[in-house]
């Protein structure tokens, strides 16, 4: 009996761990982060580009999100990404940091 509880305490806390890391990906989560770094991107970004930041989620695959930007506004929208990432639990500020590399790498693809 010694033996099996501090197995069973390790087997929770692992337990407890990865279903805090599931549910940072929710896509209706994920959702919600992207509405709100999209409504400060548009808040922070000057008036004639304000209408050039648009990001939709699939009505079909939930986790799939389109970020439809102009190359103009990627500098305030990773701004808006770096507020709010210490605010966002650890897997969704995983997923954020992995989409500020996306946009790095493409506009760097652009510059090319």
């Amino acid at each position: 009996m010694f033996h099996e509880k501090p197995f069973n305490f390790a087997a929770l806390r692992i337990g407890t761990g990865i279903k805090k890391l599931k549910e940072g990906l929710e896509p209706e989560l994920l959702a919600y982060w992207y509405k709100r770094i999209e409504d400060k991107a548009i808040e922070s970004a000057p008036s004639h580009l304000k209408e050039k930041i648009h990001i939709t989620q699939d009505r079909i695959l939930w986790m799939k999100f389109r970020v439809d930007i102009s190359k103009r506004v990627v500098p305030y929208v990773m701004q808006v990404i770096d507020e709010y990432i210490p605010m966002m639990p650890y897997s969704t500020a995983l997923y954020f940091r992995r989409v500020q590399q996306i946009l790095i790498q493409e506009m760097n693809k652009e510059l090319r």
